[in-house]
């Protein structure tokens, strides 16, 4: 295979701990020999994941990209000629762009936008919406390869697609399944963390943002409380911390332990009764997949990604976002009644092996 020659770009906004910046890393790990291989953070700042990129072996290099700035599409611009890679890929949605664009004119042999989000993750507004239409435009015609890690996402982005373009393909996000095999016993995770021992506890894991929809949970958490229900709220994720005054608003400060940025999530699942996953709008959410797969019963949101990412037999007892009377009723039920097992499904479904091939096999050959 060519794969050991290919010099490969990666374009992503940051080395925070998000959906883009972990699929891509747990991709770095999986793939393992990494040499000739870029990840341009289209940014200056220095997130949780950076010691962990640099351990990758990858060269990592900042260069923001602003797209009213020529002298920063310039900078872009020459970088990629001197590099002369022969794949860039770019996880910044539309904004991909100017990158494929410049890409092209350099005679790049593969370019490659991967949409992971589900939705336009900006305020509308007019010149907004001009350029976003604009830069929507440049993927489609600079693009060789258009991917998404949901159907739901390629409807949003490129409803006017047709069915036979090759130019499309989804790939489910990939899970290491071992990661998620516990030994510890939930109770002195509990007990580590200062859980109480008895409670049914309910979880959340994301960073703080709007498409997450914290105020939901929160809700949804007190409403629980108001009717005197043994319950205990965990939330983990970038910036959670800001939450306290909300917490003390709502008198829910007490039941609820706020851990923040975690590199423990899955003995963070082990503690839990039930994920609560209220999502507005998701590509395809990485968090809720890490769940399912730690056999934790879910109550999550019915946008589409979601429907498209959980079995079957789950998909009619999804909430609105907003209806906390019904995702209330969803985690009593879950409390109430054995959880419906599609665990086998779920690991075959997003196997790191299995989707991580799909996107090694598009970049290398």
């Amino acid at each position: 295979m060519k794969s050991k020659h290919l010099k490969i770009c990666f374009l992503i906004p940051s080395v925070a701990s998000g959906g883009i910046e972990m699929y891509l890393l747990r991709y770095l790990n999986f793939i393992e020999d990494t040499k000739d291989i870029t990840v341009l953070v289209r940014s200056n700042q220095k997130g949780e994941l950076h010691e962990e990129y640099k351990a990758t072996g990858v060269e990592l290099k900042f260069l923001p990209l602003g797209y009213l700035s020529l002298s920063k599409i310039r900078q872009h611009y020459k970088y990629y000629k001197k590099q002369k890679f022969d794949v860039i890929c770019d996880f910044n949605a539309n904004f991909a762009g100017i990158p494929l664009l410049l890409a092209k004119r350099l005679n790049v042999t593969k370019r490659i936008a991967f949409y992971r989000q589900g939705s336009d993750h900006f305020k509308s507004g007019f010149i907004k919406n001009r350029v976003n239409k604009y830069m929507n435009r440049l993927v489609f015609k600079n693009a060789t390869h258009i991917l998404s890690n949901s159907h739901a996402a390629l409807e949003f982005f490129f409803p006017e697609r047709s069915s036979a373009d090759m130019c499309f393909k989804v790939i489910y996000n990939g899970v290491n399944i071992a990661e998620y095999n516990i030994k510890e016993s939930k109770a002195s995770i509990r007990a580590e963390l200062g859980i109480p021992k008895n409670a049914f506890v309910i979880g959340h894991a994301g960073r703080l943002d709007k498409a997450k929809n914290h105020e939901t949970i929160l809700k949804v958490f007190q409403h629980l409380q108001q009717e005197d229900f043994n319950s205990f709220l965990v939330l983990c994720g970038r910036d959670t911390e800001k939450l306290v005054s909300q917490l003390e608003t709502l008198g829910i400060k007490e039941k609820t332990l706020l851990l923040g940025y975690r590199k423990d999530v899955p003995r963070v699942l082990k503690s839990l009764d039930c994920f609560l996953f209220p999502s507005i709008t998701e590509g395809q959410p990485n968090a809720l997949m890490e769940a399912m797969v730690s056999a934790i019963p879910i109550v999550a949101s019915n946008i589409p990604s979601i429907r498209e990412c959980v079995p079957s037999k789950f998909v009619d007892a999804l909430k609105n976002p907003s209806d906390i009377e019904g995702l209330k009723n969803a985690v009593i039920n879950v409390c109430q009644e054995a959880p419906n097992d599609a665990l086998a499904e779920i690991k075959n479904k997003f196997d790191d092996k299995i989707n991580f091939e799909i996107f090694k096999t598009i970049l290398n050959d």
